[in-house]
């Protein structure tokens, strides 16, 4: 599923060096996994959610809680994890991709 309005998209490939690290962290098979595709960790444009912030009683603004990670298998299924945004799994996540 595609998260336009969250945030920006970004690939990772059987021919990327963070691959299997990625795959770990996951507790995926790499050897399974064509690719997987995650949120980016710094375009996030909240712009988006002002609208619907103005209909809020709250002063606090929309910010999304989970990270999107979509999942392609070799056998053509996919499947998508939600890690929660500032999670020990999200921070790892985001140490080894940023590097």
């Amino acid at each position: 599923m595609n998260f336009p309005d969250r945030m920006d998209q970004k690939i990772v490939s059987r021919d990327d060096d963070i691959f299997d690290d990625v795959c770990e962290l996951l507790e995926i098979d790499p050897e399974q996994i064509e690719y997987l595709i995650y949120e980016d960790f710094d375009d996030v444009d909240y712009m988006l959610y002002q609208d619907f912030d103005e209909y809020e009683s709250t002063d606090t603004s929309w910010q999304p809680e989970h990270r999107i990670i979509e999942i392609f298998y070799t056998d053509n299924t996919q499947e998508e994890i939600e890690i929660e945004i500032g999670s020990e799994l999200d921070e790892a996540l985001k140490r080894i991709i940023l590097g």
